[in-house]
């Protein structure tokens, strides 16, 4: 009861009744304590709240139903009786309106008859409409939730699901989910496979999973929500559901492996798998998806995939150089990496991993089904033509074919199933050449040519097209421009320009946007702007500014996250300017639009390339 009704509360339960002679001064009291000093308005309102008589009023009818007082109907649950108040039912549960309210022949019975629903159940519900108080448990709370969805009690329903969550785990989180789709409870439904595609390794190792029939694991299999350290993770949980009932599971292996982005497996883990296996069917059809994949025809398992948008993510870090001053007299350290550095965006460290064959500078660097290819840049002067593909499978390094022309500084990207080599500097000269790359038959050939050559621009792959974005030309050390090209039809559309003429950026795509950062403007400063264009409005906006000016930084976008690695930035050293590497790391969130430092690299690093796997 709150303070006020308290205050009233003494003034009218007082022991001394008043007499009628006296109501006049009563009311005076009251207009007295509520600050009026009217004694001619008789009109006043008095607002009285008092918080125990609903709960009263509750205990008082729940009294009555056990006494059997009032009550007007009968509920015959497996043949026990329940007596209650029809006002009662119907005023909390829309089940029992419907059934009273509307004519129906319940509506003069005495005695109801309820089905699939226990007796123990609808004691624990009747309870629960008389009182509003429950105990849920793990042995109830199955048939509850379904009685109560059945009575449409959502209030009892919201509870149960509350309490489903609370309970789930590794254990269950299967079994939830298949009831809670069953019964289609889909907040329930919805949050136990999220959980289940987050703790996707785990849970295929429970009962539970190799137990589900297989349009559910066919559901799982082809999420795109997995989270996964890697592909083979998937297959493995497939084969384990298989041999579990191989009897009769093995005319699904087919059917189940599409499912499996097989073109990411390393070949070691499909033929470990055949060796392994002691069902002659499974084996023949392991067989065959081998020999397809090594075939390259792409009947059984698709030859261009990706990773799963949930996949555990790396960001790798190729190539570049370093050059620090290590003493005050024109002293330097200077490199060129073939090392590869990769960060882990969970758990935000960073570990190497193989080398390429050689060092490169300022190379192309794009993913493919998996697959990391970095191809030319320049090393010791020489402007490189060669190729590797990484298999992070295996962590092995693989030479692949030479492009027709050696290129640095040029844009690299991948689309329809092949890669396109974009401009560049070639030799004493800027290219304006365009080659692509079959990674089927390891083969190069020149496929087109730029509006006008160019060379340190950004160059990204968006939904079709082929974007490039500022860099230099025979004519301007600094563009603006942005442009779209159609690899298939060979057609070039120039889009809105960039807000600051900039090259030596970097880029990135991230939500829809691609995002455009650092680099060097036309007095040669070192930019700390960064500056982000809407593919569907074909607008460029503004960034919050990063923490240090960049030129020539890795950046990679994961996670709704967009990363800046490295670069090189001005440093005053002997009483001149040199452009010195750098190994912070910066990370923005497009959602708060915060930077945010990260752990840095482990030597400085500029003019590397940055992909996600």
């Amino acid at each position: 009861m709150n303070l006020r009704c308290d205050k009233y509360a003494s003034l009218s339960h007082n022991s001394n009744p008043h007499p009628a002679h006296n109501q006049k001064e009563y009311l005076q009291t009251i207009l007295h304590v509520n600050g009026s000093h009217s004694t001619n308005d008789l009109s006043v309102q008095l607002d009285f709240v008092a918080g125990s008589y609903p709960v009263r009023l509750v205990k008082n009818l729940q009294a009555l139903r056990k006494n059997s007082r009032f009550c007007d109907v009968k509920i015959s649950v497996q043949n026990k009786l329940f007596t209650a108040h029809r006002v009662v039912l119907s005023a909390s549960c829309p089940y029992f309106y419907a059934m009273f309210n509307n004519g129906l022949v319940e509506d003069v019975k005495d005695v109801i008859q309820l089905h699939s629903i226990s007796s123990n159940i609808f004691q624990i519900i009747l309870e629960f409409i008389y009182t509003g108080n429950i105990q849920i448990s793990r042995h109830n709370a199955q048939e509850l939730i379904v009685a109560a969805d059945m009575l449409q009690l959502m209030d009892l329903v919201n509870e149960c699901v509350d309490f489903f969550k609370q309970e789930l785990d590794i254990s269950n989180a299967v079994g939830i989910y298949r009831f809670a789709d069953v019964h289609h409870f889909t907040d329930l439904a919805k949050f136990a496979l999220l959980f289940i595609q987050n703790n996707f390794p785990q849970i295929c190792l429970e009962e539970e999973f190799l137990e589900l029939p297989k349009k559910y694991v066919i559901e799982l299999l082809s999420s795109e929500y997995l989270r996964v350290d890697s592909e083979s993770q998937v297959f493995q949980c497939a084969i384990q559901w298989i041999h579990y009932k191989v009897e009769e599971r093995r005319s699904f292996v087919f059917e189940i492996l599409y499912n499996i982005r097989m073109a990411l497996l390393a070949a070691s883990y499909i033929e470990q798998a055949i060796e392994t296996c002691d069902d002659g069917s499974v084996k023949l059809a392991l067989r065959s998806i081998w020999r397809d994949m090594f075939l390259k025809k792409g009947n059984l398992s698709p030859l261009v995939v990706q990773p799963r948008l949930r996949a555990k993510k790396y960001i790798f870090v190729i190539g570049g150089s370093k050059r620090e001053s290590v003493s005050t007299w024109a002293k330097s350290c200077e490199c060129t990496f073939e090392t590869v550095e990769k960060f882990d965006t969970f758990k935000k460290s960073w570990s190497k991993v193989s080398s390429m064959g050689i060092g490169r500078i300022l190379p192309g660097v794009t993913t493919l089904n998996g697959k990391i290819f970095v191809v030319g840049g320049e090393q010791e002067s020489q402007i490189l033509a060669n190729g590797e593909r990484y298999d992070p499978e295996i962590d092995k390094w693989t030479p692949i074919d030479s492009m027709v022309t050696p290129r640095c500084e040029f844009g690299l990207a991948a689309l329809h199933g092949y890669l396109y080599a974009i401009g560049g500097w070639v030799g004493d000269d800027i290219g304006g050449t365009i080659e692509r790359y079959n990674p089927i038959l390891d083969e190069w050939k020149l496929y087109g040519d730029l509006p006008e050559p160019r060379f340190s621009m950004g160059v990204v792959s968006y939904e079709g097209l082929i974007y490039i974005v500022g860099g230099c030309t025979h004519t301007n050390r600094h563009h603006s421009s942005l442009s779209s090209y159609n690899p298939i039809t060979g057609e070039w559309e120039t889009l809105a320009p960039m807000l600051v003429p900039r090259s030596q950026m970097g880029v990135a795509i991230l939500d829809n946007h691609l995002y455009v950062v650092g680099g060097t403007n036309k007095q040669h400063e070192v930019l700390h702007s960064v500056e982000k264009y809407s593919f569907y409005k074909n607008k460029w906006y503004e960034v919050p500014p990063m923490f240090v000016g960049r030129s020539s930084p890795a950046v990679a976008a994961v996670d709704g996250l967009l990363y800046v690695i490295g670069g090189d930035q001005t440093q005053d050293v002997n009483f001149y300017r040199a452009q010195i590497t750098m190994s912070s790391v910066e990370q923005f969130d497009p959602a708060t639009g915060i930077w945010k430092e990260c752990p840095s690299l482990p030597d400085s690093r500029s003019e590397a390339g940055a992909v996600v796997v």
